[in-house]
């Protein structure tokens, strides 16, 4: 059973798809780290990806039974809540499409 896991600020919950399949990872852009982990990046932004002031970071381990996911910074050190600014709207917007798009693919499921 994978953990659940909770964007900083967001409502919903997420845990790993029961379906999840390795081939599903690497259609959705998950690239396969040097301790066999299952990485995905994502820049969120409004008008140019090279100027995005938050991304998309999941991480799952290569056993398929630990998920983390966090919205962070630029550097991808710190933590960003994008849901309490409402200039971010159009991120929060881009951030659920994705997720939309994972659970879709049977990578994540919303609990």
């Amino acid at each position: 059973m994978a953990n659940i896991v909770q964007i900083n600020g967001d409502q919903r919950q997420f845990t790993l798809g029961q379906a999840l399949k390795l081939y599903s990872l690497i259609d959705a852009g998950f690239q396969k780290t040097n301790r066999g982990n299952y990485s995905y990046e994502h820049p969120l932004y409004n008008d140019s990806p090279y100027n995005a002031p938050t991304k998309l970071k999941i991480t799952i381990s290569g056993t398929f039974d630990h998920l983390t996911m966090v919205v962070t910074d630029r550097s991808g050190l710190q933590k960003v809540n994008i849901f309490k600014n409402p200039k971010l709207a159009d991120t929060v917007t881009l951030l659920n499409y994705i997720l939309t798009d994972l659970e879709k693919r049977q990578i994540l499921t919303e609990v």
